[in-house]
């Protein structure tokens, strides 16, 4: 079962709670909420004439448009009406997307059918005038789904990046959001069906038969199945792949010992270990907090609430621009197909790094990345890992104390996995 949360004013005119099975994506999920309930749908497409957009989040993350395309996660989907007002987005971290945006990635999710009749139907914007209905002239399910992303950009324009925005710094510091587990690994938990992905279906025992309207490319749902193995080198199939550090992936991208372009993150396996602090100089802290296993999301270490650590000093050179973070695994980064002891999967850890002076009148953001950490290693292949958070110069600011706050966002690994923070500093990772 897959949970839908509205909130506001949507949960009092079209229910709080949902439940839905078979969900592959978020984008689904408004699929059939506008389905169900027409009006949903007819007010996604006009709310921006009132200066509301919405949030779409999921394990405490805001969703953009091209997340709502990925898999759903175990989750409950929290949709929340916000007053965009005349700039038509916040200055938070957090996007907030338009309506008929929303509505277009809905048309372009494959499955069941939406908006039915001529070659789009497009009834829900009938009413919608200017950019709006000339998407829906466009015609073409992915053509329209990407001229909305761009309609909904109009409406609710990114604004220019300037200095200080409130409590969040822009322009030059890092600012990444991870991508979800690569492959489909994760989906032997059960949580997440495939249904629709292919002709290839991944369900389990006792799951609810979708009812498909419209026309779609999917395949069955197999009643038997008869396995015949070929192979008899490794019959009881110990690992999805040869455990290996070289498994491991940041934010989808293969990590290698050279510091290099991860997602939009600079990172690298195997950076130097910290084993103290250098507070004479100021060039790195050493932390070295372990969060208590089993991983837990939600769970957090921050260095601004840890007495024993003194923070590092934000210094306006050019070199001190680079926050260098090192954390290390240990005890194996995988999960298990079912119960410990059947086939070893990759495990996954997505993490939230923040750096903030915490010093001065109020704190400044001055980067962030969210780090989608992958891989199949044993218990006997710990390894670290560094990635490179890059700074704006803050005018008054030097000496301050620059704090590190890392928060567990997502977890899927077996029980005894750690995750530790070695440190942070300048320089760590080299050149």
């Amino acid at each position: 079962m897959q949970l839908v949360l509205l909130a506001g004013e949507l949960g009092e005119k079209y229910g709080k709670q949902h439940e839905y099975y078979n969900l592959q994506t978020p984008a689904d999920a408004i699929k059939l909420l506008c389905i169900n309930y027409p009006g949903f749908q007819k007010e996604l497409a006009e709310a921006h004439k009132n200066g509301v957009g919405y949030k779409v989040i999921q394990g405490g993350a805001a969703m953009g448009y091209d997340e709502l395309r990925l898999p759903f996660g175990s989750k409950p989907l929290l949709v929340v009406p916000v007053i965009t007002g005349a700039g038509g987005m916040d200055r938070d971290v957090a996007m907030i997307l338009a309506g008929v945006g929303l509505i277009g990635i809905a048309i372009a999710a494959p499955g069941v059918g939406l908006f039915g009749g001529g070659a789009l139907g497009f009834g829900v914007v009938a009413g919608a005038s200017g950019v709006a209905a000339t998407a829906a002239a466009a015609g073409g399910t992915i053509g329209l789904g990407l001229v909305l992303t761009g309609t909904a950009n109009l409406i609710s324009p990114q604004p220019e990046l300037g200095n200080l925005g409130g409590d969040r710094l822009r322009g030059e510091g890092t600012n990444v959001r991870g991508f979800g587990p690569d492959g489909i690994t994760r989906g032997a938990s059960g949580i997440q069906s495939y249904a629709f992905g292919g002709p290839a279906n991944t369900v389990g025992t006792g799951v609810t038969v979708p009812v498909v309207y419209g026309r779609v490319i999917t395949g069955s749902h197999l009643v038997a199945v008869n396995l015949d193995i070929s192979d008899e080198s490794d019959p009881l199939k110990i690992a999805t792949q040869e455990p290996s550090r070289k498994t491991i992936k940041v934010n989808g991208d293969e990590l290698t010992n050279e510091l290099q372009d991860c997602g939009g993150l600079k990172s690298k396996r195997g950076a130097s270990r910290i084993k103290g602090s250098d507070l004479l100089r100021n060039e790195r802290v050493f932390i070295d907090h372990t969060f208590r296993a089993p991983l837990e999301e939600e769970d957090q270490y921050d260095t601004d609430q840890d007495s024993l650590v003194n923070a590092l000093k934000y210094k306006e050179n050019n070199r001190r621009k680079r926050l260098d973070v090192i954390l290390e695994v240990n005890k194996g980064l995988h999960n298990f197909a079912g119960k410990r002891g059947t086939t070893k999967i990759d495990g996954y850890i997505k993490y939230r790094i923040t750096a903030t002076i915490t010093t001065g009148m109020a704190n400044t953001v001055v980067a962030s990345a969210e780090v989608s950490l992958q891989g199949l290693t044993n218990q006997t292949q710990p390894f670290r890992v560094g990635h490179r958070l890059e700074m704006p110069r803050v005018k008054g600011k030097a000496g301050e104390d620059l704090d590190l706050k890392v928060e567990i966002i997502d977890v899927a690994v077996h029980d005894q996995a750690t995750l530790t923070i070695n440190g942070y500093g300048y320089g760590l990772l080299g050149d």
